[in-house]
C-alpha cells in the first residue's frame, strides 16, 4: 500500500509531466498550423513558445548549443539547465520524506470501561457467583480452620476409625472467611484506584457448588473447578486472557487484572498499572546422564533392532556415599532453588550407580564409563525408554533410569559403623536412600521417616518447593534429508536428564499498557512491557503476611498476602508472621504432596490453594492421568519450543515453569479491575463489584499524530535552494550596483526577438532599435513577413517581408548589398512576389537571400 508521502511524490511527478509535456504537445499542434507567413509580432510569440519548451533542447536547435559561446554566456546557461532538472527532481524526491508517526502525547485522566475477552478464554470464564468465600482446611483431628471453631472435632471411636463428634446441636463445621481475616487481607489493596490484587481478588475460572451435611449446616458452597482450554506455551510472548496477563517468554508467570481500556481516544494511548504477579521458578542441574536411543534397520528383517542405553558425561566423578547425606534446609526466604536441585542431582548419580552396579568413588583418572545397555527398565519414568514417544518431553518424579532398587552398604544395617543423624555441630543430618527421600530433602522436609508432609511447624520462613526430574527432546533432528546413497539404516538419539526444583514466587510488577485505537475491541489492549515494580525506599516495599500453625504441622493451606503496615507487629500470637520484602515465596502446604491429582483446592479460596496444588502435580503425578499433554508428542508447535530448551539445564528449567503458567493462566483469574469502587468486605463474597466505566487511578500518555520529515530526502530541494539563494544574491548585488540593467534587460530581450530581429534586418535605420514593445507593435508589429524555408528547399528565400509597408524595396536594396560585402559566397537575390494588389496598392517583397552549405 502506498504510503501519503509516495502518493505525494507520484503527483508532483505527474506535475512535472504535465508542466513539461502540455507545452511540448502544443507547440507540435502550433507549427503544424501557423504556417511561415505571418505577422512579425506573432513570430516573436512563437518563437517564445517554442523556447519556452523542451523542444530546444530535444532538437539540440541553436538555442542549446554549447559551442562558440563564451564561459560568460555558458555558465548561466547552464546552471539554468542544470536547475531545472534539479526542480524536477526536487519536486518528485523532496515529499517522499514526509510521514506521520503516533506519538505519546500529553498525561491525563481518562474514563475506563470494562472489555470482556471474546474469545474462548473468555467464555470459558464463569460469572462470578452470589455466594461466600470459603475454606476448607484439613480432614483430622482439627477439622475446622484457624478461628472458626464451632463446636466439631475428630474423635478416634474405635481404633483407627475417626469420626466427626458435634457438641450441641448448632455445632458445624463452619467455612466462611472470618471477619478479621478478611479485614486483614483487604486493608493494602481496597483503597480508591488500587490496582494490587489481594487475597479476595483471585479466583478460580471456573467452579461448581459442593454440599455436606456437616458443613454450613448442609448450606451449599462453592469450591473451585478445572477445565483444560489449551496450551499457551507454544506462544513466545505476553499474552491477555479473560482476568489476566499471561508472559510465555523466557521467565513465565501471570498477572491478575480484570481488564478495562481508557475510552474516547483518538489514536488510542499507553500507562501503567501495579500488578500482583506470581511467578513459577525452576531451576535445574545437570546429571550428566543421557538417555540414548539407537534404531537399526537391516535388509534381513521388517521390524527394527532398537535398544536403549545410558551415556555417562561425568555423572560419577567425585561421588561417594556420603553424597546422600545433607542438613535441613535454612534458606527460608533467601530460597536456593540451584543448590537444592544441585543436591539432589548428586543424590540421584548415587542411587543411579548402585543400579547400575558401578562401584563408588570413581578413580580420579577413570573417564566417563562407557555405554551402559538398558536392560530393565520396569522402575524407570514412564515415557523414558519408549519408542513411541521418545521425540517428546517427560516431566516425572526422581525414579532412576532404571536397573535394581538402590542399595547402598554404607548404610545397611550390617554396616560396623552406626549413622549418627546429626553433624558436629549439632544440626540434624539427613539420609537419602530412595528417591522419594532425595524428593523430601530437595523440598526441605526437617524429618523424612514418611513420605508425606513434613512434621515440622510451617511459617512464612518455610517456602513450597517441589522437585522433579526433567528428561528433554532429543539433541539430534530426524534425519528429514537424508538421500538413498547415505542412508545407513542407523539412527541415534540422546535425551539429557535434568533435576530440577522449583518454587512459587509472589511479587508486584509494574506493567505497562497500550491500547490502539477507537472502538471497545479487547483485541486492541496488549501489555507492552512488565518490570519489577521500583521503591523509594524501605518502608515503601510491601507488607507480607502468611499463616503459621503454631508448635504442630500444618494440616491446611496458609492464608498468604499484602497487609497494611499495622499489622508488621504480628507474630506466634496471632497466628501470622509478617515479612517486608519486594517478594514472598509461597510458604508450603501439606496438599503439596498429600493430594489425589487435583489442581484446585476443595473450597473457593483460590489463593491459597491453587498455587501449591499445581506446584505439586507439576512432575508426574495423578493430574497427568487426566490432564491436558505437555509432553509435545502430539502437538508439534509445542514440540518445537521444547526443542529450543533442551540442551542445557539453564534453558530446561524453563519448561516447568511454562507447565505451570499454563495450568495457572486456565485455573484462574482476577477479578479487580482499574475502575473498581466497591471492595470486598465481610462476609467476603465471591460476587465483584460490576461498575461498567469509572476514572482509574492512572494517568493515560494519549497517543497524538504527528508529521515528521527525513532530512535525506530534502537534498535535491536544499541544493536546489542553495543555488535560488546565490542566483537570487548576485541578482540582488546586480540590481543595486546597476540602476539600468532592467532596461538593458528590457532592449536585449526585445532586440533578439524573431520579429523585431528580422524587421530590424530587413529595414535597417527604419526604427528606433530601445523602440517601446506597445509602440514597435503598433508600427512594425503588423508587418508579414515569411520565413520561406520552413518547410522545406523548394523556395530560396530565407526571410521576406511580404506586406504591410511602402518601403520594402529600398530595404531590400540595402539588404542585398549588406550580403554583397559578405565574403562568404552567395547566391543572387531576387524578389518574389507574394500576392496580387490590394486595395489598389502593390505589396512590396524585400528578400534575405539564401545560403548555399558553404556560407557562414
Amino acid at each position: 500500500m502506498l504510503t501519503i508521502a509516495e502518493v505525494s511524490g507520484l503527483i508532483a511527478a505527474a506535475v512535472m509531466i504535465v508542466q513539461y509535456g502540455l507545452p511540448a504537445a502544443l507547440v507540435v499542434i502550433l507549427v503544424k498550423y501557423v504556417g511561415i507567413e505571418n505577422t512579425a509580432v506573432t513570430w516573436s510569440v512563437v518563437n517564445r513558445t517554442i523556447s519556452t519548451t523542451i523542444w530546444p533542447h530535444l532538437l539540440r536547435a541553436d538555442a542549446a548549443n554549447t559551442r562558440q559561446i563564451p564561459p560568460r554566456v555558458q555558465i548561466p546557461s547552464w546552471t539554468a539547465t542544470a536547475g531545472a532538472a534539479l526542480l524536477v527532481l526536487a519536486s518528485v524526491i523532496t515529499p517522499l520524506g514526509l510521514y506521520d508517526e503516533i506519538v505519546p502525547g500529553e498525561s491525563k485522566l481518562v474514563e475506563f470501561q470494562y472489555v470482556k475477552d471474546p474469545g474462548p478464554w473468555g467464555r470459558v470464564t464463569m460469572p462470578r457467583p452470589n455466594s461466600q468465600f470459603t475454606r476448607q482446611c484439613e480432614v483430622g483431628t482439627v477439622i475446622n480452620c484457624p478461628g472458626q471453631y464451632q463446636g466439631v472435632y475428630m474423635a478416634e471411636t474405635e481404633p483407627g476409625v475417626w469420626r466427626s463428634i458435634e457438641t450441641d446441636e448448632n455445632s458445624t463445621i463452619n467455612i466462611t472467611i472470618p471477619e478479621n481475616f478478611t479485614t486483614m487481607f483487604t486493608s493494602a489493596t481496597s483503597d480508591q484506584g488500587n490496582t494490587v490484587s489481594g487475597l479476595f481478588d483471585i479466583q478460580y475460572r471456573r467452579w461448581k457448588f459442593n454440599q455436606n451435611g456437616i458443613i454450613n449446616k448442609g448450606q451449599p458452597y462453592v469450591r473451585g473447578d478445572s477445565r483444560d482450554i489449551g496450551t499457551l506455551i507454544t506462544q513466545d510472548r505476553i499474552l491477555l486472557t479473560e482476568g489476566l496477563i499471561v508472559d510465555m517468554r523466557d521467565n513465565p508467570g501471570i498477572g491478575f487484572r480484570n481488564h478495562t481500556i481508557p475510552v474516547g481516544l483518538e489514536h488510542g494511548g499507553t500507562w501503567n498499572e501495579d500488578i500482583t504477579w506470581i511467578e513459577p521458578v525452576t531451576k535445574c542441574a545437570d546429571t550428566n546422564l543421557s538417555v540414548e536411543l539407537r534404531i537399526e534397520n537391516t535388509v534381513d528383517d521388517f521390524s527394527d533392532n532398537n535398544t536403549f542405553s545410558i551415556i555417562d558425561r561425568g555423572a560419577f566423578f567425585g561421588l561417594d556415599h556420603t553424597a546422600l547425606e545433607s542438613p535441613a534446609w535454612i534458606d527460608n526466604q533467601t530460597l536456593d532453588l540451584f543448590g537444592r536441585a544441585h543436591k539432589a542431582a548428586r543424590m540421584h548419580n548415587v542411587l543411579v550407580a548402585s543400579s547400575l552396579n558401578i562401584s563408588l568413588p570413581l578413580d580420579q583418572d577413570t573417564k566417563p564409563l562407557p555405554k551402559m545397555l538398558v536392560k530393565d527398565t520396569s522402575s524407570a519414568s514412564p515415557g523414558m525408554f519408549s519408542i513411541s514417544s521418545f521425540d517428546a518431553i517427560v516431566l516425572d518424579q526422581l525414579r532412576g533410569v532404571g536397573g535394581a532398587p538402590p542399595s547402598v552398604p554404607e548404610y545397611s544395617g550390617n554396616t560396623s559403623i552406626p549413622f549418627v543423624n546429626h553433624y558436629p555441630d549439632g544440626f540434624k543430618k539427613l539420609l537419602a536412600l530412595n528417591y522419594s527421600a532425595i524428593a523430601q530433602i530437595c523440598r526441605g522436609y526437617y524429618e523424612i521417616g514418611a513420605t508425606d508432609n513434613d512434621w515440622r511447624a510451617n511459617n512464612i520462613t518455610y517456602p513450597a518447593v517441589q522437585c522433579g526430574a526433567v528428561l528433554g527432546t532429543p539433541l539430534q533432528s530426524p534425519n528429514e534429508d537424508i538421500s538413498p546413497s547415505t542412508y545407513t539404516g542407523v539412527e541415534t538419539y540422546q535425551k539429557n536428564l535434568y533435576i530440577c526444583a522449583s518454587a512459587v514466587r509472589a511479587s508486584i510488577k509494574t506493567v505497562t499498557f497500550r491500547y490502539n485505537g477507537t472502538g471497545a475491541q479487547f483485541g486492541n489492549l496488549e501489555a507492552v512491557h512488565i518490570a519489577d515494580k521500583v521503591y523509594a525506599d524501605e518502608l515503601s516495599r510491601p507488607l507480607w503476611a502468611a499463616e503459621h500453625s503454631y508448635d504442630r504441622a500444618m494440616r491446611f493451606d496458609p492464608l498468604w498476602g499484602i497487609v497494611d503496615n499495622r499489622y508488621h507487629t504480628m507474630g506466634y500470637k496471632e497466628g501470622f508472621y509478617t515479612l517486608r520484602a519486594e517478594k514472598l515465596w509461597l510458604p508450603t502446604s501439606p496438599f503439596l504432596t498429600g493430594n489425589f491429582g487435583e489442581s484446585e483446592g476443595y473450597d473457593a479460596l483460590a489463593a491459597a490453594s491453587g498455587f501449591t496444588r499445581r506446584l505439586g502435580n507439576l512432575y508426574g503425578g495423578l493430574s497427568d492421568l487426566g490432564g491436558p499433554d505437555y509432553s509435545g508428542q502430539h502437538d508439534y508447535t509445542l514440540l518445537e519450543r521444547y526443542q529450543r530448551l533442551s540442551h542445557n539445564a539453564t534453558v530446561a528449567a524453563q519448561i516447568p515453569s511454562l507447565k505451570m503458567t499454563d495450568g495457572l493462566a486456565a485455573g484462574l483469574v482476577g477479578t479487580k479491575t482499574s475502575i473498581s469502587t466497591r471492595y470486598v468486605a465481610w462476609p467476603a463474597s465471591l460476587a465483584v463489584d460490576d461498575t461498567g466505566s469509572g476514572i482509574p487511578r492512572a494517568s493515560v500518555v494519549e497517543y497524538r499524530r504527528v508529521i515528521r520529515y527525513d532530512i535525506r530526502y530534502a537534498i535535491p530541494a536544499i541544493a536546489m535552494l542553495a543555488l535560488l539563494l546565490v542566483a537570487l544574491v548576485w541578482a540582488a548585488a546586480i540590481l543595486c550596483s546597476s540602476r539600468n540593467i532592467v532596461q538593458t534587460l528590457r532592449n536585449m530581450y526585445n532586440q533578439t526577438s524573431t520579429g523585431r530581429l528580422a524587421v530590424n534586418l530587413l529595414r535597417p535605420g527604419q526604427g528606433d532599435a530601445q523602440q517601446a514593445t506597445r509602440e514597435w507593435v503598433e508600427q512594425n508589429g503588423a508587418l508579414a513577413l515569411k520565413f520561406g524555408q520552413i518547410n522545406g528547399a523548394k523556395g530560396d528565400q530565407f526571410c521576406a517581408v511580404v506586406g504591410g509597408c511602402d518601403d520594402a524595396k529600398a530595404g531590400s536594396e540595402s539588404l542585398q548589398r549588406a550580403c554583397d560585402d559578405d565574403s562568404a559566397p552567395q547566391r543572387p537575390s531576387r524578389d518574389v512576389s507574394s500576392g496580387e494588389k490590394k486595395g489598389g496598392a502593390e505589396a512590396s517583397t524585400t528578400v534575405i537571400p539564401k545560403q548555399d552549405s558553404s556560407g557562414a
